[in-house]
């Protein structure tokens, strides 16, 4: 069974396998700092929320593979609350009888051994990202080196500038050298208003603001003193709107599958805004596609197509500052491959997301169970 992050789609059937991946593309989940344990941990758990929704993603000759949790009488009630929505609001979704369940610990060796026994079951196995700890799954090396470089925030600085994307004034270092001169005169450059990236983990909880080299310190002390850091110029929200797409990249073509726009209130994420409002210029299309070339210039192509995001920013000039791509499947494609299958009457959509109390959940549950969701704008 052919393996890789393929974009969802009816013309080929997938087994949806996707997991915690993004830390194990760089680092070795046995030789974690305790904070590298604790984010990815949180990863891990924040999928099984993903999982749910690939049900909704995908169609009736998918199928789906969840953590072993979901057995469990009361989140197999959820489980089937959830599907009840999905075939209410769109016309296809995975049947409960194709899912899997495998243990969280072990999920990609127990999902492994049942392609292992199940050989035929369908075209791909489908996954979140190509990394190190699927490779029992894709079985590629070479796949795997690919995907270390398309989504390494260091290659992206050091090569999309030759390639004609503008990125943000970039300046790659260690924490060895923080206290160095070219590092002092960046953060004097940029009035002390930058953005720190480090490698690896997924939801930007390896991206922070910082006013300071001693800001910068503190965040990762934690880290070796070879630890590779990105420092970026910070771009001014008054001055710019950050968005985000969906490029899908396939042999023969590239297209843009959606587009969003970041909602920020008080300095916090609130939503990302997806509609007929949130439009690009043809020359800001342009300028998308030739980010989806980089990416597949560097290897990242199949015949199926392969979904990449990308993180960019507009002017109020309308001039586009890619900040980093992410060739894999993004947290805003499930809403945003949801809401392109329900009728929306060319409404625009919120799609957020929050934690809530599993004594209180009944309140939401009740209320949603109420809704005509045929005629319902979900917010997702």
């Amino acid at each position: 069974m052919k393996a890789g992050s393929f974009f969802p789609g009816t013309h080929y059937s997938s087994l949806y396998a996707m997991a915690g991946d993004d830390c194990s593309l760089f680092f070795d989940l046995e030789d974690l700092t305790e904070k590298q344990r604790a984010d990815h941990l949180s990863n891990v758990e924040l999928t099984a929320m993903l999982q749910v929704a690939l049900a909704c993603v995908g169609h009736d000759r998918d199928h789906l593979a969840l953590y072993d949790e979901y057995r469990e009488a009361g989140w197999q009630r959820t489980l089937q609350r959830y599907h009840d929505f999905f075939t209410r609001m769109t016309d296809e979704v995975v049947p409960m009888e194709h899912f899997s369940y495998h243990p969280k610990d072990t999920y990609y060796q127990s999902v492994a051994n049942y392609i292992s026994d199940n050989p035929d079951l369908t075209d791909v196995a489908n996954l979140y990202m190509s990394s190190g700890s699927n490779r029992l799954i894709h079985r590629n090396d070479e796949l795997l080196a690919i995907n270390r470089n398309v989504n390494s925030k260091v290659h992206f600085a050091e090569n999309a500038p030759a390639f004609g994307i503008q990125v943000p004034d970039t300046l790659v270092t260690t924490k060895a050298e923080l206290r160095s001169k070219t590092v002092m005169n960046f953060f004097s450059k940029h009035q002390n208003k930058i953005i720190l990236k480090l490698l690896g983990l997924a939801g930007s909880r390896n991206v922070t603001a910082v006013d300071s080299i001693s800001a910068t310190e503190d965040y990762v002390a934690e880290y070796g003193s070879d630890m590779v850091i990105l420092l970026q110029e910070r771009l001014d929200l008054e001055s710019y709107t950050e968005m985000t797409v969906d490029l899908v990249v396939s042999t023969n073509d590239i297209r843009i599958a959606n587009t969003r726009k970041i909602l920020f209130a008080d300095g916090l994420w609130v939503g990302n805004l997806i509609g007929g409002s949130v439009s690009l210029t043809d020359e800001q299309t342009k300028a998308l596609i030739h980010v989806g070339e980089y990416a597949r210039q560097q290897g990242y192509v199949t015949d199926e197509g392969s979904n990449c995001g990308i993180d960019f920013f507009i002017g109020n000039d309308g001039s586009l500052i890619v900040t980093e791509i992410n060739a894999r499947w993004t947290g805003g494609l499930f809403p945003a491959q949801i809401l392109s299958q329900v009728d929306a009457k060319g409404r625009d959509a919120v799609p957020f997301f929050d934690m809530v109390l599993i004594e209180e959940s009944w309140v939401i549950l009740t209320l949603l169970s109420r809704l005509n969701t045929k005629n319902w704008h979900p917010v997702l």
